[in-house]
């Protein structure tokens, strides 16, 4: 197998070993403004344009975010196949016809993530998004294989580009 060098993200902008404040500060940073970042990420903006970029892809890519994404995959495949609810709460139910279409694109996509193997930010940051979209495929029947459709878009997002 072979491993790819990731150089550390303030070395893309620039500098050659960054000052540690200056890698708190963006990691920082990358944090506050998440939801911000990660639709610019989803859109295509590269990561190695700022620090602040750079930091918000690492914290994307890294285990404790895949590992979420993956398990919110998961609950997405258990809420699909529960019983529509007595008492309504304010967690809009995933359509159930769409999530099972896409059964084995969810599994893969899941998989993929907990494997370890290298994703590119784009696409955690797509999949992110497109799990948190109440109006959207996870949860409306907008056409008979949007979300299984959505779902390949962001597999291929995931793919790293060497």
């Amino acid at each position: 197998m072979r491993t790819a060098y990731v150089p550390h993200p303030m070395a893309l902008a620039g500098t050659r070993r960054p000052p540690r404040q200056a890698w708190v500060a963006a990691r920082l940073r990358a944090r506050l403004g998440a939801s911000w970042i990660d639709r610019r990420l989803a859109a295509g903006a590269v990561s190695w344009c700022s620090p602040v970029y750079a930091a918000r892809a690492v914290q994307l890519t890294g285990n404790r975010s895949r590992f979420a994404l993956a398990r919110s995959l998961e609950r997405l495949l258990e809420r699909a196949e529960e019983p529509p609810a007595l008492f309504k709460n304010a967690a809009v139910p995933p359509c159930g016809i769409q999530v099972r279409d896409a059964l084995p694109v969810i599994l893969e996509l899941a998989s993929r993530l907990r494997s370890g193997a290298p994703v590119d930010a784009r696409g955690v940051a797509q999949l992110s998004e497109l799990l948190s979209d109440g109006a959207g495929p996870c949860y409306r029947r907008i056409h008979p294989e949007a979300l299984t459709r959505a779902l390949e878009r962001v597999s291929r997002a995931l793919d790293v580009d060497d």
